[in-house]
């Protein structure tokens, strides 16, 4: 498991914990990103940091607002955190703006922070329960925390 070896290898250069990261993520980027990412994670994984400022990181680095590759990262480090997936924020009737958005930055933040929310709420509902049974039914004990078990559930429904 990614999380699993976060700790235990210095991720900048770590061609496995990369190729295992970029296998479960999908990653198809250019050397020149992969180093700003990974050299990111490296700095950031001890002490943690939020969504805002790795999009910040990111789009200094890049030029480009990064929201599922930012949430990715942080939710590396902390998997209570979500992933921005475009199949998961249909569930909850988000969606990122535009690329040429006017405030785009700030919007993908108030996206991200909304997902957050919705989430919690969802853990805390009786439909929220009930994926997580049926999740722990199907495949027992899992190191998966509460929030990636519904994500997983989520991501799986396609309409």
């Amino acid at each position: 498991m990614i999380q699993d070896r976060l700790h235990c290898c210095d991720v900048s250069t770590d061609r496995d914990f990369q190729r295992q990261f970029d296998h479960f993520y999908r990653v198809r980027r250019n050397q020149e990103w992969r180093e700003c990412f990974f050299g990111l994670l490296e700095r950031v994984k001890r002490c943690g940091i939020s969504f805002h400022d790795t999009l910040d990181c990111l789009q200094n680095a890049t030029g480009n607002v990064e929201a599922s590759f930012a949430s990715k990262l942080v939710a590396t480090i902390d998997p209570s955190k979500p992933v921005v997936d475009k199949l998961v924020l249909k569930h909850f009737k988000l969606a990122l703006p535009y690329l040429k958005a006017r405030n785009r930055f700030a919007r993908t933040v108030d996206v991200y922070e909304s997902l957050c929310e919705l989430f919690s709420e969802l853990l805390a509902s009786p439909t929220g329960s009930t994926i997580l049974d049926g999740f722990d039914r199907r495949f027992g004990h899992t190191t998966l925390t509460a929030l990636k078990k519904v994500d997983l559930v989520l991501w799986q429904i396609r309409r």
